[in-house]
């Protein structure tokens, strides 16, 4: 029983061939003639065509479903492809809107037009721990291995924060504007023509004075840089938030609140 389960046509063959001797034995006997005899066998041929012709329909349409199966797998991995294509651009895009949008901000930060100037801008974070204490230098985690050298402009969305004094591969060191030793030269936004320099000192505090006596500065004074210097003109520092006349040296001495938070300051941007 088993071979015949593992050989079924070969089984069926025999089988056919067994009822066709007995059917032509029992013809001969009954008499029933060649004719009766040759109809037999032409029903059994037919019969056994058919039977073949089943077996090459099967077989054809086994072979075209595997055709069928290769081809759509080919067009589900042409579709994965043309997924991944799409992925890729659809990141580059994000990319690009996103440095769009930072040279948008930076732009107004400079009073710049972007469109005109490109900027190279890196980004950096802030790896000093404790932003406690500003009246320093700090460090951030991008280096000379993304071209940024000393002098270097450092940025956030708002304003100026200071310059790179020191670089190194992976890191480079921050000297910001309310350091003792800045000293930034700055202009009234609302007047270029009245100009001053500000500075730290070692309390933290961060003032400057102005060059000419008769200087209409007042409290809430938006303070941006001059252009003199190492800063280009148009980045703002901060705002007056008091202003006194010194009788000795002839001259209006303000005091700024800077414009960054450099408490709670964690990512910059530097200028390359």
């Amino acid at each position: 029983m088993r071979w015949i389960r593992e050989h079924k046509l070969i089984a069926s063959l025999l089988s056919l061939l067994l009822v066709l001797t007995i059917i032509f034995i029992v013809s001969i006997t009954s008499g029933a003639g060649g004719n009766s005899f040759s109809a037999i066998v032409n029903e059994g041929n037919s019969g056994i065509a058919g039977f073949f012709a089943n077996i090459s329909s099967n077989i054809k349409d086994g072979a075209s479903g595997i055709l069928s199966s290769k081809n759509l797998q080919s067009q589900i991995d042409q579709l994965e492809e043309e997924k991944g294509e799409l992925e890729r651009l659809l990141a580059e895009a994000k990319l690009e809107a996103a440095q769009l949008a930072q040279l948008q901000e930076l732009a107004g930060v400079l009073n710049y037009d972007y469109t005109k100037e490109k900027f190279n801008v890196v980004s950096a974070d802030v790896t000093l721990s404790d932003l406690s204490n500003w009246t320093g230098v700090f460090t951030i985690d991008r280096g000379s291995e993304v071209g940024i050298k000393n002098g270097a402009i450092v940025l956030n969305g708002v304003g100026l924060v200071g310059k790179v004094c020191e670089v190194g591969e992976g890191w480079a060191k921050v000297k910001p504007v309310i350091d003792e030793e800045s000293n930034i030269s700055f202009m009234l936004a609302r007047s270029n023509d009245q100009l001053g320099v500000a500075s730290g000192s070692k309390d933290g505090s961060f003032s400057g004075y102005m060059f000419k006596e008769n200087s209409t500065v007042a409290e809430s004074d938006i303070l941006i840089t001059s252009g003199m210097g190492l800063y280009p003109a148009g980045i703002e520092i901060g705002s007056v938030t008091s202003v006194s006349y010194n009788k000795d040296k002839l001259i209006k001495e303000v005091t700024i609140e800077p414009v960054v938070d450099f408490a709670s300051l964690r990512k910059v941007s530097v200028i390359i």
